[in-house]
């Protein structure tokens, strides 16, 4: 199967066993990772963050760029790029290739005229970032039915996508440097496992009081502290789950959830899946 990328500089992505042919290409599910690729591309390939994160990126041996991605950032390359990626801290994500025929395709069927943008990133869409989320769940409980919601996602994401806006930026009042965004997500990444307070990481990380890191944080990043938090702790409980024979419980305060219990509830409520369900053997 033609999945629209080239050998090696995609291991990252086909080397994940949740991977679906869909009707445009092919729909991938992938786990925090601090990834770092050079990609040539046949397909278009968009994606969805899960988490946020800084990544740098360098579109047709340009100059290298920094983005902060917020929560459910959407991303597109356009076929025939090479992309340069590098992603400073672990971020789960959703990412589909989209054979340039139907994507042609999409955009007559959408009444779309005009060239598809060659790069664009952080573009934010609600529908598109819930329905990443759902593909997510239906990955990890196997669901057959990956491929039907792929389509719809890769749809509502390519519109997305052509009302690309070059101009846009971040204001608000409260903002954080990257390097105090950096730091933040380093100091959380490095203790997981401890008990976090909003004080003690907005002290320790960037020297600013509680309220306005919080504030803060969460306007740049779309996500919370605390959302932020949990998602990492789901995403190396899950690494730890897959590529470790620790016991649940084990894994659990290894993160820094209280209980195996909470463990298994916040994975339900967030994943739709137990843990236990995670270290069954794929098919």
């Amino acid at each position: 199967m033609n999945t629209g990328v080239e050998g090696e500089a995609f291991a990252p992505f086909t080397n994940t066993p949740w991977q679906v042919p869909y009707d445009y290409g092919t729909v991938f599910y992938c786990t925090g990772g601090r990834a770092e690729a050079q990609i040539g591309l046949h397909h278009h390939m968009l994606g969805v963050e899960l988490t946020p994160g800084i990544v740098r990126t360098r579109h047709n041996s340009a100059r290298w760029s920094s983005e902060i991605m917020v929560s459910g950032a959407l991303y597109f390359v356009a076929a025939g790029s090479t992309i340069d990626v590098r992603k400073e801290h672990p971020i789960d994500f959703i990412l589909a290739t989209i054979d340039p025929e139907s994507a042609d395709r999409i955009f007559r069927e959408a009444g779309v005229s005009g060239g598809v943008p060659s790069f664009a990133v952080n573009l934010v869409d609600p529908i598109v970032d819930r329905q990443a989320r759902q593909l997510r769940q239906m990955f990890l409980r196997r669901d057959r039915d990956v491929s039907l919601v792929a389509s719809g996602f890769v749809q509502r994401a390519v519109s997305r996508v052509m009302r690309y806006d070059h101009s846009r930026h971040r204001s608000g009042r409260y903002q954080l440097a990257p390097h105090q965004i950096r730091s933040a997500l380093e100091f959380i990444n490095e203790n997981l496992s401890s008990s976090l307070s909003i004080e003690t990481l907005a002290q320790e990380s960037t020297g600013l009081s509680g309220f306005y890191f919080a504030h803060a944080f969460t306007a740049m990043l779309g996500h919370s502290p605390h959302q932020y938090i949990l998602e990492r702790r789901l995403s190396r409980a899950h690494e730890l789950i897959a590529s470790t024979t620790s016991s649940l419980a084990e894994i659990s305060y290894s993160v820094g959830f209280s209980s195996q219990a909470h463990m298994t509830s916040t994975f339900g409520r967030r994943l739709g899946i137990t843990p236990g369900r995670l270290r069954q053997p794929f098919a």
